[in-house]
C-alpha cells in the first residue's frame, strides 16, 4: 500500500519471520554465536529461550540457512504431540521411508537416516519451536533419540526453542536427566532502546529505502523504543501501521504524534507492548532518548545501574573480540556450569547418603525403644499371672 509511496520495493515490517530482515543486535549476535559454538561442537541438546517477538524463529532461520548444505533439519511446529505423533512428524520431515508407524519401526527408520547421513558426513538437527508446549513424555522421547550414538558422536542433535516458560518446564523433576544433557542455552533478551532507531534503519534498507532524510523522526523512534520495550515485533507492528497512516496523510515523515495516535488507535498492540516495569529498566538508561545518567534516590537502584553498566561493558568486550576468544570465553562459561552442576549433584549424593543414615538410626532406636518398653512390662506381666490376671 505504501511502498511506492516511500520508495520501497517491499514492505519493511512484515511480521513473518524473514531472515534476510535480521537485525544483528548484540544479543542476536551473541546468540548465533553459542548456536554456532553448539552446533560446531556437535552437543546434544542446545536450548534458546526469549520472549515471544524477540526473534528467536528468524534468527534461526538465518543460522540454517547458512549452513543448510551440511545440515539436515526437521523443523516441528506443533509442539502438541504425544511421542508416537511426534516420532511421526519427525519421520515426515526427515522424508524417511518406514514399514509401519508402529514404534519400533519409527525409531529405527529415524536411526538408520542419521546413520547415513553421518556416515555420508552430515549431520541431522531437530529444532523444536515453541519448545514449552511439549507434553512431559515427548520430552522423554526426543531424550531418547539423543541416545542414538555413533562412538562418541551423537547422530541428532535437538535444539530446544521456546517462551521463558520453557526454562521453568525444564526444572520439572522428571525432566532432569534431559536438563543435564543441555550444554549450550541462551536467553534471547529484548533490544536494547538504543538499538531501536538501528533495527527500524536496517528494515527499511532492506527494503530499498534509499533516500537521505530519515523516515522516523528521533521523537518517533523514542516513542517507539518506549512503548516496545525492545520486542522487533512490537516495533515492526508500530512502525507498519505507522507508515500506512502517514500515506493516509500524504505525509513523507513519521512524527511521535503519529506514533501515539497508532498506539491510542490499537489495543491490542497496546497490551502485547507494555511489559513489567523491570523490563524498562534494563531497556532505559543506555539510549540517547532518556538521560545517559538517571538520577537514584534509592542504594538499591543505583547499584543495580552500575551493575547494568558493568554487563553492558563485559557485552561489548565479547563483541570486540575474535571468533578463537569468544569460543574460549563461552568454553570456559560451559566449564564452569559442568562444575556447579557436578557439585550440585555430589551434594544431592551426599544428602541421599545422610537420609538413608538417618532412617536406619531411626529404624535401631525403634527396636531399642521397643525392647525395652517390653523389658519394662515382663514384671507387670508377672504379678497379673501371680493375681489370676490375664496376659
Amino acid at each position: 500500500m505504501y511502498t511506492k509511496f516511500f520508495g520501497l520495493k517491499k514492505r519493511p515490517f512484515v511480521l513473518s519471520p524473514d531472515p534476510a530482515f535480521l537485525f544483528r543486535s548484540r544479543g542476536h549476535d551473541l546468540a548465533l554465536t553459542h548456536l554456532e559454538y553448539g552446533l560446531i561442537h556437535n552437543v546434544g541438546f542446545i536450548a534458546l529461550t526469549g520472549e515471544v517477538g524477540a526473534g528467536k524463529t528468524t534468527l534461526l532461520k538465518y543460522l540454517f540457512e547458512k549452513i543448510s548444505s551440511t545440515i539436515d533439519t526437521a523443523l516441528i511446529l506443533n509442539t502438541h504431540l504425544e511421542p508416537l505423533a511426534l516420532l511421526e512428524t519427525l519421520v515426515k520431515e526427515f522424508e524417511v521411508q518406514v514399514e509401519s508407524n508402529h514404534k519400533s519401526d519409527l525409531v529405527d527408520g529415524l536411526f538408520q537416516h542419521f546413520l547415513q547421513a553421518y556416515s555420508d558426513g552430515g549431520r541431522c538437527v531437530i529444532v523444536v519451536d515453541e519448545a514449552q508446549n511439549l507434553p512431559l513424555d515427548s520430552f522423554e522421547e526426543l531424550r531418547m533419540l539423543s541416545n542414538l550414538e555413533a562412538g562418541s558422536e551423537f547422530l541428532v542433535q535437538i535444539v530446544l526453542v521456546g517462551q521463558p516458560q520453557l526454562k521453568v518446564r525444564l526444572m520439572d523433576p522428571a525432566l532432569a536427566q534431559l536438563t543435564q544433557r543441555i550444554s549450550v542455552h541462551y536467553h534471547l533478551s529484548p533490544i536494547s532502546q538504543d538499538e531501536v532507531g538501528n533495527y527500524i534503519e536496517h528494515r527499511l534498507l532492506v527494503s530499498g529505502y534509499d533516500r537521505p532524510e530519515s523516515v522516523f523522526t528521533h521523537d518517533a523512534v523514542c516513542s517507539i523504543a518506549s512503548f516496545s520495550q525492545g520486542i522487533p515485533r512490537v516495533i515492526s507492528s508500530i512502525c507498519d501501521a505507522a507508515m500506512t497512516y502517514a500515506f493516509a496523510d500524504d505525509v513523507p515523515s513519521i512524527s511521535e504524534e503519529i506514533i501515539e495516535k497508532v498506539i491510542s488507535d490499537n489495543e491490542l498492540l497496546f497490551l502485547s507492548g507494555r511489559q513489567d516495569d523491570s523490563d524498562a529498566v534494563l531497556n532505559g538508561g543506555l539510549s540517547d532518548c532518556a538521560p545517559a545518567v538517571p538520577t537514584f534516590d534509592e542504594p538499591q537502584l543505583a547499584g543495580l545501574h552500575a551493575e547494568l553498566r558493568s554487563l553492558d561493558a563485559r557485552v561489548k568486550a565479547l563483541e570486540t573480540a575474535d571468533q578463537d576468544k569468544a569460543v574460549m570465553v563461552l568454553r570456559e562459561l560451559l566449564a564452569e556450569e559442568k562444575e556447579r552442576s557436578r557439585q550440585s549433584s555430589h551434594k544431592a549424593a551426599l544428602l541421599e547418603m545422610r537420609c538413608k543414615n538417618l532412617a536406619s538410626m531411626v529404624e535401631v532406636l525403634k527396636k531399642g525403644q521397643k525392647a525395652a518398653i517390653e523389658k519394662s512390662e515382663e514384671p507387670r506381666r508377672a504379678w497379673r499371672l501371680f493375681r489370676g490376671g490375664k496376659k
